[in-house]
Parts: C-alpha cells; structure tokens; sequence
C-alpha cells in the first residue's frame, strides 16, 4: 500500500531537541548528523543553534543557560518559554538518534519538492532547452550526492580503516588502491587510491591517452571492475579499434584494413578478445565540448548507476569552459577546472586519471626532458594533482625509437618520486612492461662485474607480442 510522506516531523524535531536537553552527551554524535537548516520550524532551528553554542562555549546546554545566551527567538517566543514546553514534552532520549534520522530524512524530501518545483518554473523560462536540462540535472544529482556520514569524525574513527589496510597489506592482498597492470608503474605509483587525482602529461604521440585507456582496460577486462572514459577528442569506434588491437594482439592496421579476418591466428585471438571484452564494464563518453558541470553530473549518475572504480578524463585541455564562467583566460579557467576535478574525485571516492599537454617551449630548450612545470597553461594543476606523471620518449635514441618510453613521476603525495621505463607497442596501441627494466635493476643489485664493452643499447631486445 502506497502512502504519502509527511514533508514535516515536528514531533521529531521536538524529539531532537529535547533529547539534548535530557542527554547532552548526544550533542556532538547528533550535531554532525543535523544543520539547524534541517528543522521546518524556525524556533526549534534557533533553540538547536543555541544549545550547539552553549556546548562549544563549554557551558549546559539546558533551557536556562540558552535563554541567557538569546532571551527572546526571532519569532518574538521567549527563549526560555518555548525551550521549557520542547523539554518537558520529551520524556527520554532513548530515541534521540532516531529523531535525527528522521529530521534529516524529511528536509532532504523537502529539497527535492523544492527542486520540483524549480524544475518546474525552469522549463518555463526562455533558454536553451539543453541548458535548461543540464541544470536540473545538476540540481538533482547534487541532492543525490547527499549522503548519511556525518561532517565530522573522530580520530579513532578514522583509524579504523588505517589498520585494516595495513592487516590486508601484511596478509599479501597486495598494493593499495587499484593496480596498472604494469609491475613497474605499480611499484611506483603504489596504486590508484579513491580521491586521487591522476595527470599523465607528455607531448603529442608520447602514448597518454594508451596508458589512460590501458589502466581503464587493466581494470575492467581484466580485474572486472568499472571505468568511466570521458574521450574528448576521439570517438567510442576508434577507442574500441584500439581496445582491442590492445586485448587480442592483433596490429591495428590489420584490423584497420580488414585483413585480421583473413588470418586464422588473428581471428582466434579477435574472438577470445571481443569475448572477454563484451563482459567488460568500460563506458565511454565521446561527446566533445563538454564543460566540467556536465562531466561531473555524468559522473555522479554512472556512479549511482553501478559504483566506478576509475574515471579517466581526454583531455584536460578540451574541457569546455562553463557558460556562466567569467574567467578572463584559458589560465584562470582550467585553474577552476583543476579545482573541480579534485573536489569530483573526492566526492566520488575514486582515483581520476586526467591527461595533459605539455608546453610547446620543451622542443626549444637544449634538454629534451620534461619538467612538471611544462605542463601546459595552468600552473594549478600541479598543486590539485596527488600524482603527476610525465611519459618522454627520446626519439632520437634507439631506444627511443624502438617505443621504450620514460614514465617520470615527478609528483607523489604519498610516495618518492622516481620513473621507470614502459616498452609501447604502438602497432597494438598499447604499454607492456620493458624487459629490460629488471635486467637492470638485477644488475645495479649484483657485485660490480669486470669491465666489459657491451653496453644496454647493444643488450636492448624490446618485448614483443604475447
């Protein structure tokens, strides 16, 4: 049976209060959990604000004391009258945490009758049909993202996840946060952790929206968890072209040109990938121009939808400014960005990968190298970014031109810094790890040899397919 859902609870709201009174030992449990905004009645929000007040000041919080602070409430009731008849109509604080679940519960249904009728009046106006959608669409999923944790927790509150992370590390469930799926990033970067914003920046043709997708793959095909790709610049068709060359080892150009289909081994391995990709919970949003309140409330609804475990942005640079936004330059603008990537990402609790361009003034200096300071138009992405990373390939090296790839961490919050190297194969759009990475770490670990003429170059034999 359907019934209707009072948009008000006085009796709760008288509940709350009077339990505080009763039991002021509730104050700081329920003060976390309430906002004097969520009362209806605007004399129980004063006698609430008040006892919060007396409780911070260090003095009771009992009716006499409130009414000292404030004699008389904005309505023109007396503090100590109205205080006195909330305090004698509520008998126990036995269900005072209940009281406030249920003060809570009814200004949320409130806001969304408010939203409603916004909604309402929106439609009416005379804008853009889109605009108008995309701000009801914000409205929405902004009470949505609303949840139950209280604003404030304690110390040891917090502590508790700490030694349960540590007991899962000690018993090998390996490293915190979600894996690469290449061993020498992961011992670098130490896993993709909720909250954390992740740049990986280089110039054109270095391989950022590869390892991007590459991590998003890593994750859905293979460890079956969730990703959201925002691809910017390039269509859902070419970024699954490139999945799968990725997944089945098949080059791209034969798949580009039709030719896999001729090839026994190439469809063998084409079917084995589309099976284990048809399973994959990859998303992929490949409309262009969107500025970052639509990326978000995208986010947020695939959220709700189904939890992510990723989010991946192409590319920083072609995020689109807001309609409102008043930022005099491209500066200003993606600093704003920036800002609200790192509050989406907290938020949401999950790792956002962001990829970025690098300054043009790199191909002038006589040290190829990138700096983080290179990165392109705001210097406040290296202040939001928990980890900036920088893939560099030497094309005039052998090595360079054989796609081994420098990934410099030059940013880690909770890490050192360091780099290490990724063999690319771009035939199959994809990283793999380098060979040679361990040849040398097993080297530099090992009692000085005798002098010998070979050198890496000489040694260097890149990984090829499976």
């Amino acid at each position: 049976m359907i019934t209707d859902r009072p948009l008000v609870a006085m009796e709760a709201e008288y509940g709350v209060v009077g339990s505080l009174f009763i039991k002021p030992d509730l104050i700081e449990t329920i003060g976390a959990m309430v906002s004097p905004t969520d009362f209806y009645d605007q004399d129980v929000a004063e006698i609430y604000t008040l006892i919060l007040a007396a409780r911070s000041a260090g003095r009771p919080a009992d009716p006499v004391s409130i009414a000292d602070i404030r004699h008389e409430l904005s309505s023109g009731e007396l503090t100590m009258i109205r205080a006195s008849e909330i305090y004698n109509g509520v008998p126990s604080a036995a269900n005072g945490l209940e009281y406030a679940r249920i003060v809570v519960e009814r200004s949320k249904a409130r806001k969304v009758a408010e939203i409603g009728q916004a909604i309402i009046d929106m439609a009416s106006h005379a804008r853009p049909l889109a605009g108008i959608i995309a701000d009801a669409q914000e409205a929405v999923l902004a009470l949505n993202s609303e949840d139950d944790e209280p604003d404030v927790i304690s110390l040891r509150e917090a502590l508790g996840p700490v030694v349960d992370e540590m007991d899962a590390r000690f018993n090998g469930e390996g490293i915190n946060g979600h894996a690469t799926g290449l061993k020498d990033l992961d011992e670098l970067v130490q896993g993709l952790r909720g909250s954390h914003v992740i740049i990986i920046a280089g110039r054109p043709g270095t391989g950022k929206t590869t390892l991007g997708l590459g991590i998003a793959e890593n994750l859905t095909i293979r460890e079956s968890k969730s990703a959201l790709v925002f691809s910017l610049e390039m269509s859902a068709k070419e970024l699954s072209k490139r999945s799968l060359a990725s997944s089945s080892a098949v080059t791209l150009g034969s798949i580009d040109t039709g030719q896999a289909m001729g090839n026994g081994e190439s469809i063998t391995r084409i079917t084995g990938a589309v099976s284990r990709m048809h399973s994959a919970d990859l998303r992929i949003c490949q409309k262009g121009g969107l500025p970052l309140s639509r990326i978000r409330n995208i986010a947020r609804f695939q959220h709700r939808a189904k939890p992510l475990d990723l989010i991946v942005i192409d590319y920083i640079g072609l995020i689109a400014p807001e309609a409102s936004s008043r930022q005099q330059n491209r500066n200003l603008e993606l600093g704003a960005i920036s800002r609200g990537i790192k509050a989406m990402a907290k938020e949401l609790d999950i790792p956002i990968i962001v990829l970025a361009q690098l300054n043009r003034s790199i191909e002038t200096r006589s040290t190829k190298k990138p700096q983080m300071s290179d990165l392109r138009d705001s210097g406040e992405i290296e202040q939001d970014a928990d980890i900036i990373m920088i893939a560099h390939r030497d094309a005039d090296s052998d090595l360079g031109r054989s796609g081994v790839t420098e990934i410099d961490v030059v940013k880690h919050r909770h890490a050192a810094v360091g780099h290490c190297l990724l063999q690319h194969q771009g035939e199959y759009a994809r990283f793999v790890n380098y060979a040679g990475q361990r040849e040398q770490q097993q080297e530099a670990a090992a009692p000085a040899p005798r002098k010998s003429s070979k050198s890496l170059l000489n040694d260097f034999n890149p990984r090829g397919g499976f």
